[in-house]
């Protein structure tokens, strides 16, 4: 009689199989591919070990491995990543949300709201360009929400998002309009900030960097004007990891000969946009630090910073409109 494939040797299987197949954490990918077909949380792995997988189970979890071990991500093949507490849809739109941005989250937050986390002021607008899935939108509305609101904790259940989204309107106006110029990347943004009930604080416009701001009176509006965007340069474009150059869209990823073309357009472009007092907050390489100050110090910027990610690296460039 043929052995039974309990979750302890699927688990067992895969890890072994991901591990020959050079994948990056494999014990995580095959938990995560497991919990996703079983329908469970990767704890119930752990104290249901003995649990057999059916027929069906079976042959959409060797599909999905199979693509693991060609280095497809293993956040595509889930179709979901957490990110800064959010539950983000995700796929080949777009990136895959990564701990190294959530610092310029903690940052946007910490430029519009007090030590004791209580909104700065009673209305927050901010540009959020190449918003890719939505996720920094996301995440810095249910911020501000929890913050004027004066929680420290907030639950995101799909119940409680009405709710959610009308406590944000009512108590804490913020505004953001997040802008990205691939058409399923903007689908998929609308979905995420659907699914979480954030409609009436985050608006998604599809476009060029700035451009859908044009036309609709916001100039000299926004507290933020934060982004994301490409920055590889085209000699580092050959050392990214074989799941991300294949995988991931390069049009999100290539900033062009020295990785800094947008940048350089979102620095020029922020003064328009921003308050007297307004900031810019931009994601770049850690190689990019000394480049990215002199771009915006030759453009009047004040307080000029480049910011640590969670893990050290110079990622995050700062700074203050022009007078």
């Amino acid at each position: 009689m043929a052995e039974t494939w309990t979750v302890r040797r699927l688990r067992s299987w895969i890890n072994t199989f991901l591990t020959e197949k050079a994948i990056d954490s494999p014990t995580v990918c095959a938990d995560l591919l497991l919990a996703h077909v079983l329908g469970c949380d990767r704890m119930r792995l752990y104290m249901d070990p003995d649990r057999p997988a059916n027929a069906e189970e079976l042959a959409k979890l060797r599909g999905l491995v199979q693509r693991a071990g060609r280095h497809e991500p293993v956040q595509y093949l889930v179709g979901t990543w957490s990110f800064f507490g959010c539950e983000i849809e995700v796929g080949p739109a777009t990136l895959i949300p990564r701990p190294a941005t959530e610092s310029l989250v903690e940052e946007a937050l910490r430029l519009v709201r007090g030590n004791d986390g209580v909104l700065l002021a009673d209305e927050i607008r901010i540009a959020d360009l190449c918003t890719g899935s939505g996720c920094v939108a996301i995440a810095i509305a249910k911020s501000l929400l929890a913050a004027r609101g004066g929680r420290k904790q907030l639950s995101w259940r799909k119940e409680d998002t009405e709710s959610a989204a009308e406590a944000l309107t009512q108590t804490a106006p913020v505004r953001i309009y997040a802008t990205e110029i691939v058409r399923e990347a903007c689908e998929m943004a609308r979905r995420n900030v659907k699914s979480l009930g954030l409609d009436a604080a985050i608006e998604i416009l599809e476009g060029d960097l700035d451009a859908p701001l044009v036309g609709r009176d916001l100039e000299g509006s926004f507290d933020l004007l934060c982004a994301n965007p490409p920055y590889i340069s085209d000699a580092e474009w050959a050392e990214v990891p074989k799941n991300v150059r294949e995988f991931e869209p390069s049009t999100a990823l290539r900033g062009g000969r020295d990785g800094l073309d947008f940048v350089r357009r979102i620095v020029g472009a922020a003064p328009k946009w921003l308050k007297p007092s307004g900031s810019i907050l931009i994601e770049i390489s850690s190689s990019q630090g000394k480049s990215a100050t002199a771009i915006a110090a030759d453009l009047g910027y004040r307080s000029i910073r480049i910011l640590p990610d969670l893990e050290g690296h110079q990622r995050i460039l700062a700074a203050i409109r022009p007078s």
